[in-house]
């Protein structure tokens, strides 16, 4: 069971007739740019309009060429339960998370504008609809990811899309799955950067998942995953160490997973980098370990994120962004205090990370005959 955009396009490809087609609405607080673009069946257009606050950016006119409701009744019995490409939304949720995910621009599925119903051949005069207009989260003059008010919203740079329908039927669900964590982790972040950081860490996680493919010894995993506890059991007997890493092996997978995920496929730093307060590259392990650690504590235990990595990062003269806070040590709300290595970068240095990874492994997932490419430095 694929996605749904996915099960469209690939019975676009293969010639299945219209069943209907519908007329959507895509908002955005970027002014997009660019020709009118075909992905098999769907043709996306801008729309012009100024640029800062949220409102229509795209139209998305898709044929429906598949039947995508779910069949209750097979053979006059009840289907077996299948859920595995549930992941929230619907088609234009789909699309709109790939698009933010492959340009790093804040875009988001408002509502159908116009509806064909269905026909055989012969179109029915369509049912329009009037769509709200979203409003942009968080407060007017912040921004959490400068990026994403700066990188290219343009349709004529969207190369990975048409790869989509040649990601293997396990595999798009899960890009899908990781792309609408990512587009909504942006959406929120002025709102609340504490969940826009779970959000990103949850796009990580689903793209580590479908990539891990190392099998580690409990032991030697313990050691790299758990540097910590592996201290604290110094001068322990084997037998002891092993039972240790054998009991806690499923956590340390989990982390695992993520390490890897960020350690084998962050990018380079970003170009400018800036005078003070540039993360250390070389430690992106250790980086990783820490963001993991920190999204435990506030998924198990409900305490946030360091309020330092919360907050807005600064601009150099020559507009570099500050990659981590300032300061050996940092405060924040009901006297708290953190030490520096407790707070190794900021939301938009993660963003820029997570977004990098992503699109590597999205161009793992397309393959030789996809389009893998670096992303050019100006629409990082």
């Amino acid at each position: 069971m694929g996605t749904d955009a996915w099960e469209n396009w690939r019975a676009f490809d293969a010639g299945a007739s219209e069943l209907e087609n519908i007329l959507d609405e895509h908002h955005s607080d970027r002014a997009f740019v660019g020709s009118q673009r075909a992905f098999g069946p769907f043709v996306i257009s801008a729309i012009l309009r100024d640029e800062g606050d949220v409102g229509p950016a795209l139209l998305m006119h898709a044929g429906i060429h598949a039947h995508l409701g779910a069949e209750l009744i097979v053979g006059k019995e009840l289907a077996p339960a299948d859920s595995s490409a549930h992941h929230g939304g619907i088609m234009s949720d789909e699309i709109a998370a790939l698009i933010s995910l492959e340009l790093g621009v804040r875009l988001r599925y408002a509502g159908t504008r116009q509806l064909s119903l269905l026909h055989d051949g012969d179109p029915h005069p369509p049912l329009h609809f009037e769509v709200s207009r979203l409003a942009r989260p968080g407060r007017r003059g912040h921004e959490q990811i400068p990026r994403a008010m700066s990188r290219p919203a343009s349709l004529d740079v969207l190369g990975r899309l048409p790869t989509f329908p040649r990601v293997g039927e396990v595999d798009q669900i899960e890009l899908v799955r990781a792309a609408r964590a990512y587009a909504t982790a942006l959406w929120w972040a002025n709102e609340d950067p504490n969940r826009a950081w779970l959000d990103l860490i949850t796009a990580t996680e689903i793209a580590a998942n479908c990539r891990q493919t190392r099998r580690t010894d409990s032991v030697d995993l313990l050691r790299d995953a758990w540097p910590e506890l592996w201290n604290d059991l110094e001068g322990s007997d084997a037998e002891l160490r092993a039972k240790v890493a054998g009991r806690v092996s499923p956590q340390m997978k989990a982390t695992r997973r993520f390490i890897d995920f960020i350690g084998e496929l962050s990018p380079a730093p970003p170009e400018p980098r800036p005078e003070w307060e540039e993360l250390d590259w070389t430690e992106m392990r250790d980086h990783a370990r820490l963001i993991y650690a920190h999204r435990s504590k506030a998924l198990h235990a409900g305490k946030p994120f360091p309020t330092p990595m919360l907050e807005e990062p600064r601009r150099d003269p020559n507009g570099a962004i500050q990659e981590a806070p300032w300061g050996k040590t940092a405060g924040g709300a009901s006297r708290a205090i953190w030490k520096k290595a407790e707070m190794p970068m900021f939301l938009s240095t993660f963003e820029y990370i997570v977004r990098e990874a992503l699109l590597r492994w999205w161009d793992e997932l397309a393959g030789p005959d996809g389009t893998a490419h670096e992303v050019p430095q100006a629409q990082r």
